[in-house]
């Protein structure tokens, strides 16, 4: 018997995800919940069956009712069960409430409105208003039992001149009033709250779609983003790059370029971020990008391009603010110009291991200020390492709000300073991985590195 109630109490709970886009079919879905309680409440009638032939041994139409009931609770029931059935659940608990207030009419008019058997009669009268049938149908069903009820009650001698009949008949009038008005209001709250329901989930089913659009969007716009990033790093003399961009979002607000120059006999690096992150942080890194177009006449001056920039961008950064980083360095003598707007230093990591900070003054880019940029130079030896990221890689966070920080990167650069630039991304990106764990990214992360030695060609 357990597992039959948790059956159905599952099989219920499933029913409730589904949606019904029609009140009979929501009508349908109630009355399959009830239709099973309402079936093994028949086997009830059963204990009945004593009293009847005590009080009415001459009746035995009064016993056939009564075993009537719960076998038509029995064959009901099996139907119920039947998978073809599912979408008459509604017509089934209609059957079941004409079969029990019909013969409920007949059994109490048998007995002359006796009141042991009223009281039973207007129990069943009252389920109607209950049950989650058509209004029209419950309506039909109640005057109709009642006018049976009167019929036999009449045929079988009930006189309205007794007062204990009398009482009876009053009480029965006045169920059907009353249930009467119940079967309208209970039909009005049950259209009105799957009036309600259908609303909402009218409105649950635009909102995913939304969502579904906006996703695939957004993965139309990463995918464009990533077009965006290098594709082919040049393949120079003196030079080794490689770079690693990894977004917060499938959009992202870092972006890197190279840009090489065999005129000026040099190649730019360029690393910024923009402030936020998502669509509006990606629209703007594109606007970078587009400035970027013209680099090539500007990739020896990088405070000129980092000026251009700012021209470019004042007018359409609104709240949003870029930081950079970006150098310039000479593949034949090894000189490195650097220049910054408000960006994490960059490093210069010698060929021991020694890590130099080069931030040269430049203020970040945003439309309240005009900032001004200086340059600081380097020379580069044989084996050298320029590095540039963004603080998405020194300000993630682990499972325990613990921060990866400046003093990791910068040790495990050092761990691995004699690594090519693309061992080195990869590591440095598989190590805050690792240290992660199940957190997932707080911003944007993009490592640039460029590796210089004289007289070598790099593969």
């Amino acid at each position: 018997m357990a597992n039959i109630a948790k059956r159905f109490f599952i099989a219920m709970s499933e029913e409730d995800r589904e949606y019904r886009d029609t009140f009979e079919k929501e009508l349908n879905y109630q009355s399959g919940r009830v239709l099973p309680l309402a079936c093994i409440s028949t086997l009830s009638w059963l204990t009945y069956i004593p009293i009847d032939r005590a009080l009415f041994p001459d009746e035995t139409i009064i016993v056939v009712l009564r075993i009537l009931f719960p076998a038509m609770g029995i064959v009901l029931y099996t139907l119920y069960r039947m998978p073809s059935f599912r979408n008459y659940h509604l017509y089934l608990l209609v059957y079941f409430g004409a079969h029990m207030a019909i013969s409920c009419a007949v059994l109490t008019g048998l007995t002359g409105g006796h009141p042991a058997y009223v009281g039973g009669f207007l129990f069943i009268l009252t389920l109607l208003a209950l049950g989650p049938v058509k209004k029209r149908y419950a309506c039909l069903i109640l005057y109709t039992a009642v006018s049976i009820f009167f019929t036999v009650g009449i045929l079988k001698g009930m006189k309205f001149s007794d007062p204990i009949a009398r009482y009876s008949l009053n009480d029965v009038l006045a169920v059907t009033a009353v249930t009467s008005v119940f079967i309208f209001i209970l039909d009005k709250i049950r259209f009105t709250s799957w009036q309600k329901s259908k609303t909402i989930e009218m409105n649950r089913r635009i909102i995913e779609e939304q969502n579904r659009l906006f996703e695939h969007q957004l993965c139309l716009a990463g995918e464009l983003q990533k077009k965006l990033l290098p594709h082919k790093l040049p393949d120079v003399e003196n030079v080794s790059i490689a770079f690693s961009y990894q977004p917060q979002m499938m959009v992202g607000g870092d972006f890197v370029d190279v840009c090489y120059s065999s005129d000026r006999n040099g190649i730019g690096l360029f690393v910024c971020d923009v402030s936020g992150h998502g669509v509006a942080a990606a629209f703007i890194a594109s606007m970078v990008k587009m400035v970027l177009s013209n680099w090539h006449e500007h990739v020896d001056q990088p405070q000129e391009m980092l000026q251009l920039l700012y021209h470019s961008l004042v007018e359409k950064l609104g709240s949003n603010f870029v930081t950079v980083s970006i150098c310039f360095v000479d593949q034949k003598t090894g000189r490195a110009r650097f220049a910054g707007a408000g960006h994490p230093p960059a490093l210069l990591v010698r060929s021991g291991g020694t890590i130099e900070f080069i931030k040269p003054h430049g203020k970040i880019i945003n439309g309240l200020m005009n900032p001004a940029f200086e340059i600081e130079e380097r020379v580069l030896d044989e084996n050298d390492k320029i590095v540039l990221y963004t603080d998405g890689i020194i300000e993630c966070f682990n499972e325990n709000g613990e921060m990866f920080g400046e003093e990791a990167f910068l040790n495990l650069i050092e761990e691995n300073h004699q690594q090519s630039p693309e061992s080195l991304c990869e590591r440095i990106l598989q190590h805050v991985n690792e240290f992660i764990g199940g957190s997932s990214f707080r911003d944007d992360i993009t490592l640039l590195v460029m590796e210089f030695a004289k007289g070598r060609k790099f593969n």
